[in-house]
């Protein structure tokens, strides 16, 4: 390997050489980018009679995978391994609901939210860099209508003028959830983290309607992976 390709390879991986979190007793600042998977669960209950037997019709759940992005606050405790941080972010979430019949009828309801998340996580450092992180977040939902209808049957009714009727009767929520996950942060600000949300209310409110839809506890589960970037306060 020739000098050169070696030089560029230590400058990209000086950053993660160091896996030491930011100094404590002080404040940063900073951002965080990444990928993010969510889906909802027990649609069927809700959509499904219980008077169809299970043998005639079969659905699945699917997940959608989205991006995230945020504002990070943080604090680490001096001569402590314990940290706070506050966070902002934007994320997609939602999920895929298909349903298929012994008539050929198939179908398909994309719930495609986006979430303004508000988080507070305590982190604790394990060794190093490598730390546990574990708190609540609350995200409200600002597309709360966002359900896309598909079918490969538009002659029992148009997809569109169902896909309408479906969104005044299934209203997403806003959601909260218990947010944990792991991580490394080294000295040079850089981070990365994997962390998984389990919501605990029901994300998905059925209104009154004529498709003997019915009231479910749907809750919501998502995991994302993010870089992040520290930026100690100028004091």
């Amino acid at each position: 390997m020739s000098t050169k390709i070696q030089w560029v390879l230590a400058m990209a991986l000086l950053p993660f050489l160091a896996l030491t979190q930011p100094t404590d007793g002080k404040f940063f600042y900073g951002f965080k980018a990444g990928a993010v998977t969510s889906g909802i669960s027990d649609i069927s209950t809700t959509i499904i009679r219980p008077v169809f037997p299970v043998d005639t019709y079969s659905t699945s759940l699917k997940n959608r995978t989205g991006i995230t992005a945020g504002f990070i606050v943080y604090h680490r405790f001096k001569e402590s391994k314990l940290a706070i941080q506050p966070e902002i972010s934007y994320a997609m979430g939602g999920g895929d609901f298909s349903y298929s019949d012994v008539n050929e009828l198939d179908y398909t309801m994309q719930f495609k939210y986006q979430f303004l998340n508000l988080s507070i996580m305590s982190k604790l450092y394990l060794a190093g860099g490598l730390y546990a992180e574990l708190g609540p977040t609350l995200g409200l939902n600002l597309t709360g209508t966002s359900l896309q209808y598909n079918s490969n049957m538009p002659e029992l009714g148009p997809d569109l003028q169902i896909q309408q009727s479906l969104r005044e009767v299934l209203k997403g929520k806003n959601n909260f959830m218990l947010s944990g996950g792991i991580g490394y942060e080294s000295e040079m600000g850089l981070g990365i983290s994997a962390r998984y949300n389990l919501g605990v209310v029901d994300i998905l409110e059925t209104q009154a309607n004529g498709f003997f839809f019915i009231e479910n506890e749907n809750l919501s589960n998502s995991i994302c992976v993010t870089v992040s970037y520290l930026i100690p306060f100028v004091e």
